[in-house]
């Protein structure tokens, strides 16, 4: 339903009609005297070739082919190489971030692409626009509008990262022409990006939209973005004589906060977590939170509704089988699972990426996936119970003076209407 348009609306329109007529001139002349030196598009923009982390990979840390083949699977150019204790990235590689996208303990890395610089960059589109559009190179064959996030691959977001960005976001839409990705050479993207994204949507009870027409694509800002820019800029405008500040900032500055402020929740949230179990195996191994688990977490932490909805699995130890062998907790890359001195096999739910590999090297059969209890993934968030505790405190007090000044009120009246009644103070009038 669209929200209800006030006289504030009125004035943020005819400033935006204003500036673009005073503006007219200056693009004008600024066309004219074009000295050819316009940014254009280039693919080779978006993209970037991932290294590889071999003390992350599965296949590496067991030396078996059977544990785990993801990357090799999802690679449109057999690009990936693991052999013995390395993995290796040779140069055909397409730069398409698909093997980063399913790798379960994130053993392919980038310098811009990671989970948590994409959720930054997605949900920074999201909140200043009305509608935010992830898209692929070949899709846009142009420069980007401010509402655009373009990827070498759509297939390049994780399972993880989409379901973040819809239990946060519900403007988010993928925008791809028909028959892009039936002439791409990325060959397995679109079977990746929709695995993804039906596993995400189910979880999150949410739906990404698809834009097929470019026409069709909307580039407005928020209603709330537009409001705190013009407030900013009445609000400080005769500051802004002094000191020049700029009023457009401020809605990029809100966003810039909650974007911050969801960086420090999660921040938070794993040193909650390492708190309550630990940051270190018995072995004193560093236990790993994934990026893409952590944003997860984050999401539940703002929605715990939806861990009913989540479909998780985690490794369960059948000790009458175990021999303790230390298989298990040597393919563990990321140390969810402990086996400690005297035998025990413990898994730590919010470390485990339910790859399976422990259950596959575990000659015994003595582990066996089983369905996770999501809501261990729910970890308090004391700072905000603290502050909320800290409002409702605050609120009772209100209402406690409010109270206060009520009875006062009547007691002041009750001696008036006293007065009134009183019979020698009528006859002295």
């Amino acid at each position: 339903m669209a929200e209800k348009r006030d006289f504030l609306d009125e004035l943020i329109d005819l400033q935006s009609d204003w500036r673009s007529l005073k503006e007219m001139p200056n693009q004008m002349v600024g066309s004219l005297m074009d000295d050819g030196e316009q940014k254009v598009f280039n693919p080779a923009d978006y993209k970037e070739k991932p290294f590889a982390n071999s003390g992350r990979c599965l296949r590496v840390a067991s030396q078996r082919t059977d544990v785990c083949s993801r990357c090799l699977d999802v690679c449109p150019t057999h690009s990936i190489t693991i052999h013995n204790k390395s993995v290796s990235v040779a140069d055909d590689c397409r730069k398409c971030g698909l093997c980063g996208a399913v790798c379960p303990t994130e053993a392919f890395a980038n310098r811009r692409h990671m989970p948590r610089q994409l959720y930054d960059q997605i949900a920074r589109v999201a909140s200043s626009y009305e509608q935010c559009y992830v898209t692929c190179t070949r899709a846009l064959k142009r420069l980007p509008h401010g509402n655009e996030v373009v990827l070498a691959c759509v297939g390049s977001i994780s399972r993880d990262l989409w379901f973040s960005l819809l239990a946060d976001y519900d403007n988010i839409n993928v925008y791809l022409p028909v028959g892009i990705c039936d002439r791409c050479r990325t060959t397995t993207g679109e079977e990746t990006y929709a695995d993804a994204i039906a596993t995400a949507e189910e979880w999150a009870d949410a739906a990404v939209g698809l834009e097929v027409e470019e026409s069709a694509m909307t580039h407005e800002l928020t209603r709330a973005y537009k409001r705190s820019q013009f407030v900013s800029g009445a609000v400080t405008s005769v500051e802004r004589l002094v000191t020049r500040t700029n009023p457009a900032l401020a809605g990029a500055k809100a966003v810039a906060k909650k974007i911050s402020d969801h960086s420090s929740r999660l921040n938070r949230l794993q040193k909650e977590l390492e708190n309550a179990v630990g940051s270190k195996t018995t072995n004193n191994h560093v236990r790993l939170l994934t990026q893409g688990r952590k944003l997860m977490m984050g999401a539940l932490q703002h929605d715990e509704s939806l861990a009913d909805l989540v479909r998780l699995e985690v490794p369960v130890c059948d000790h009458a089988l175990c021999t303790m062998c230390g298989d298990c907790a040597q393919v563990c890359t990321t140390h969810a699972l402990d086996l400690d001195r005297s035998g025990q096999v413990t898994v730590q739910s919010a470390y485990c990426v339910s790859c399976g590999a422990c259950v596959r090297v575990c000659e015994e059969g003595a582990l066996a996936m089983e369905r996770m209890d999501v809501r261990e993934l729910v970890i308090p968030d004391k700072v905000a119970e603290e502050v909320a505790r800290k409002k409702e405190q605050a609120k009772a007090k209100a209402s406690e003076y409010v109270a206060q000044g009520k009875k006062q009120l009547n007691r002041v009246a009750d001696a008036l209407e006293r007065l009134d009644d009183d019979p020698a103070d009528a006859g002295r009038h």
